[in-house]
């Protein structure tokens, strides 16, 4: 596996998304948006916010997770061949 491969398999992990936390939460994603402004257009936090952002990002967590053993995995592979 080249660079480019292993920079693909790390930048294919997908982000968290305010649509994500919208949907989670039964909220429309621009309340989502406006609740992580400052100044006089911002909104407070959906409530029950905690559990969904930590639950959103234990699952990215895990994705991260597999990707790094990916890239273990390769980079063992690598030494080996040289």
């Amino acid at each position: 596996m080249d660079f480019k491969a292993a920079a693909e398999v790390l930048l294919g992990t997908e982000p968290v998304t305010a649509i994500e936390i919208a949907e989670r939460l039964g909220k429309d994603p621009h309340t989502i948006r406006r609740a992580r402004m400052s100044g006089p257009n911002a909104r407070s936090a959906p409530k029950g916010w905690e559990a969904v952002v930590a639950d959103l990002a234990e699952k990215h967590a895990d994705e991260l997770e597999r990707r790094v053993a990916s890239l273990r995995r390769l980079t063992a592979e690598l030494r080996v061949e040289t």
